[in-house]
């Protein structure tokens, strides 16, 4: 069977309910064959809550669980016909040496070849860019070296709220590493709540460094009005097909680019049990590749 344009996986992150075993059941069901991991600690006052994201998860994958079981849990994952595509722990730029050591070599064990490493946060009152800038590129600099050291790619998400929102952003840094050691993870719905482009445009910025697409949807909403009557903004996540960002005109202007990288599926909209929601997702995307000429 010949591999899609644009393969399609999905981010354990929108998951939280199904133990990994029903994950790839999923997963294989749909076609989807790229599998993102979600190597974390579950707060401890999340344990006995309902199952959430960004909370509790059934498959509870630490990052010493990934590396003492990795060997294992690939060979399953690769039973099921997936491919290791990455791990998205929840870390950035400035954690320990040992810290993100852990994390690459996770990943190496089950063969994911990338992992999110987030710049560190930016301050939130006034501060100086071009400081900021070179201090984070050079904390990259060394942390390329380990990475690769474990036969590992950096990649950055846009990820709204953070120091790389938009493509331009994100290229401020990945332009100073070859595109095998630092990547770009283009999150399209991100583009929606915060560094809005028109996707012509956001390609060509970013271009040889995109490494996949999230594609998830959300939606401005009338957030609540400040003190002196002005509407703050504020979102809602929803399906693909609700959100503010246009799915197809995105997935299009990769095509045209010649950007054809997986399309990793990030569903947080809540309508549905996260089965349905990865479904729903996949038979849409499906549809819209089936319009590219």
């Amino acid at each position: 069977m010949s591999q899609p344009m644009f393969p399609l996986g999905v981010t354990a992150v929108m998951l939280p309910q199904l133990d990994f075993d029903r994950q790839l059941a999923i997963c294989a069901q749909l076609g989807i064959t790229h599998y993102s991991w979600r190597p974390r600690v579950i707060a401890a006052d999340q344990r006995d809550k309902p199952h959430n994201p960004w909370g509790r998860h059934e498959f509870d994958l630490t990052p010493t669980r990934l590396i003492d079981e990795g060997p294992r849990l690939r060979r399953q994952l690769e039973g099921a016909g997936l491919v290791s595509f990455g791990t998205v722990p929840t870390c950035n730029s400035a954690a320990s040496d040992d810290e993100l050591k852990q994390h690459f070599e996770g990943s190496a064990i089950v063969g994911a070849g990338r992992v999110r490493i987030s710049p560190a946060p930016y301050p939130q009152g006034a501060f100086d860019y071009g400081d900021l800038l070179t201090s984070t590129i050079e904390r990259y600099g060394q942390l390329v070296a380990i990475a690769r050291s474990f036969g590992q790619k950096i990649v950055l998400e846009t990820h709204s709220g953070s120091f790389v929102s938009s493509p331009a952003l994100a290229l401020n840094i990945c332009r100073h590493f070859d595109p095998t050691d630092v990547g770009v993870i283009f999150d399209i719905n991100n583009f929606m709540i915060e560094g809005g482009l028109k996707p012509n445009l956001a390609v060509a910025v970013i271009g040889k460094y995109i490494d996949h697409a999230h594609v998830g949807g959300a939606l401005c909403t009338f957030g609540q009005r400040d003190e002196l009557g002005f509407r703050q903004p504020a979102h809602e996540m929803c399906s693909l097909l609700d959100g503010g960002s246009h799915v197809p005109t995105w997935v299009r202007a990769m095509h045209e680019a010649g950007v054809h990288t997986p399309l990793v599926i990030e569903n947080f909209s809540g309508h549905a049990d996260n089965g349905q929601l990865l479904t729903e997702s996949a038979q849409q995307l499906q549809a819209v590749m089936k319009t590219l000429a």
